[in-house]
């Protein structure tokens, strides 16, 4: 049986004598406030990890391609998650991200194609460019009405995804933010939506009803679907 070894990172563990293919149960020591950048990245025997209540922040690159990583609970005290924190951990599930976070970096969790079940909370008003890219096995997805911008390719290749409710609160979708969603059927854009990055819903051939604002008629369906066979509901509205 393997051990469970306190390291703050993967360096720490080498210096203690245990090398990166024994890494396979971690806990972060309760004194830690910051896990650092790059401090697990590609640490591919990880499966279990322990993250004390006393973290504040999980550094860029952090978790970065722990591809055996099957699921990862981030405490409350958390509040900001770096970019490209857990990118490639495609053997993650399930992933809820507590109410103490207020920024996910750009791609943090881009690349976790095992992915099924995420719960996104209301702390958070951005959701940064590629934050959650090729999640490709999340089915549904729930947008808070917190969120008032959704970045450039944020959620693009969610190629399971089946139905999407974009907020009243959003007013920026950027380009290519929901590019490749191939199985996404249908789709109601609030009025509280001003700028839409072109290609923003390109690369989704299932689409067959969309539902825009009437005063974004001529721009919008050429501009950002290009899907003819799209059939087209205009709402009254600003």
């Amino acid at each position: 049986m393997k051990p469970t070894v306190e390291c703050a990172s993967l360096e720490d563990a080498v210096k203690s004598g245990y090398p990166k293919d024994v890494l396979f149960d971690v806990k972060i020591p309760d004194a830690a406030t910051r896990i650092g950048d790059n401090a697990f990245e590609d640490c591919d025997c990880l499966v279990r990890l322990s993250i004390p209540d006393s973290v504040t922040e999980i550094g860029d690159w952090a978790f970065s391609g722990c591809r055996s990583l099957t699921s990862l609970t981030i405490p409350n005290s958390v509040t900001h998650i770096g970019y490209n924190a857990c990118r490639g951990c495609r053997s993650f599930m399930s992933l809820t991200i507590p109410d103490s976070v207020t920024e996910i970096g750009e791609d943090a969790f881009s690349g976790c194609s095992s992915l099924t079940s995420l719960t996104i909370p209301n702390s958070v008003t951005e959701i940064s460019e590629g934050a959650f890219a090729s999640c490709s096995s999340l089915m549904s997805l729930t947008i808070p009405d917190s969120v008032t911008r959704i970045g450039e390719d944020a959620f693009s290749g969610f190629s399971s995804l089946t139905s999407l409710t974009i907020p009243n609160s959003v007013a920026e979708i950027g380009e290519g933010a929901f590019r490749d969603c191939s199985s996404l059927m249908s789709l109601t854009i609030p009025d509280s939506v001003t700028q839409i990055g072109n290609s923003a819903f390109s690369g989704c051939g299932s689409l067959t009803s969309v539902t825009i604002p009437k005063s974004r008629e001529h721009d919008w369906p050429e501009r950002i679907f290009h899907n003819p066979s799209i059939q087209w509901t205009f709402t009254e509205g600003r």
